[in-house]
């Protein structure tokens, strides 16, 4: 099963207790794919591919008004992902009933989001189940609501920004995208909608990323560590082999002379590994001290004798 499915059917089986937050999220679903149908206003009607999500809207219904007159219709085509949920009130009187509900609930706003916090997260839950959809997180980040309705658009943006979430807006094949990409702010959405178990899998897969991710740094540094040690001590070796090859080892003061030998017996080895071979030992930074001297001598034969 897609992540997306998962987190779908995981939030199919939240079901508020507060009637307000049951009215918002039913309101959701009825911003995203509900329609008055009829010539006065007969049906509501909520509309949706899944079944249960269908399931989810018809018991929300029967819980804020348990004698309401409901019809549950299944239209499919020859593909079953065709396939529409429909879940409708009947009566001029029951659809207007809950009609006015969602217009008389408390907003915040000319974008009219819920006033309340629980409230926001309840239409957030009822947005993604009507038109959302998130990328498996071992892959990427992505999380998106999609929507033809430009002030539906901003009316969602609203909503998760006053619950502190950042998002963005786009727009791809004639619809609009509300969209997340950051993994910490997936993680609180999912949080606040109530997909809990959704979450679980989102943060073990987002720690391995960032295992991974710093485990590659760690090797990609040391990997260039390594590469500078041993284009280092190649030059090294060149230097001395310069002085060898013009004046001899021999003719280099006693201390510069015990650092090329080890050197040139050591090719690979680190300047601190260098430094414990001398007697007595010697430090990182006296080690590097001599090959400076070295280097420098080199250079003073070599525009001696340019063919070296």
């Amino acid at each position: 099963m897609a992540f997306s499915d998962e987190v779908r059917h995981e939030l199919s089986r939240v079901i508020p207790s507060a009637r307000c937050c049951r009215v918002a999220e039913l309101s959701a679903f009825y911003d995203f794919q509900g329609f008055l149908l009829g010539a006065h206003n007969q049906f509501l009607d909520f509309n949706n591919t899944s079944p249960l999500v269908a399931r989810k809207i018809l018991l929300l219904l029967k819980g804020l008004y348990p004698d309401l007159p409901t019809q549950v219709l299944v239209v499919k085509s020859r593909s079953r992902r065709a396939q529409i949920c429909t879940v409708r009130v009947l009566g001029r009187g029951p659809a207007g009933q809950v009609y006015q509900d969602f217009k008389d609930q408390g907003v915040l706003g000319e974008l009219r989001i819920p006033r309340k916090k629980c409230c926001r997260r309840a239409y957030l839950r009822g947005a993604f189940l009507s038109s959302g959809s998130i990328t498996n997180p071992e892959r990427t980040y992505h999380l998106e609501i999609s929507t033809e309705q430009a002030r539906l658009a901003e009316r969602v943006l609203e909503t998760l920004s006053s619950l502190g979430l950042e998002a963005g807006l786009t727009q791809r094949k004639g619809s609009l995208l509300v969209y997340m990409k950051d993994g910490g702010g997936i993680v609180n959405l999912l949080n606040l909608m109530g997909a809990h178990a959704a979450l679980l899998r989102f943060e073990n897969v987002r720690v391995m990323k960032d295992m991974r991710n710093q485990v590659n740094r760690l090797v990609n540094c040391e990997t260039a560590n390594v590469d500078k040690t041993v284009k280092a001590a190649m030059e090294q070796i060149e230097d001395i082999q310069l002085i060898d090859a013009v004046i001899g080892l021999e003719e280099l003061p006693p201390k510069l002379r015990e650092v090329a030998r080890i050197r040139l017996e050591n090719p690979y080895a680190s300047l601190q590994e260098i430094g414990a071979l001398m007697v007595p030992k010697m430090s990182k930074s006296g080690i590097n001290y001599r090959l400076r001297q070295i280097r420098e001598k080199a250079r003073q034969l070599d525009k001696l004798d340019p063919k070296y």
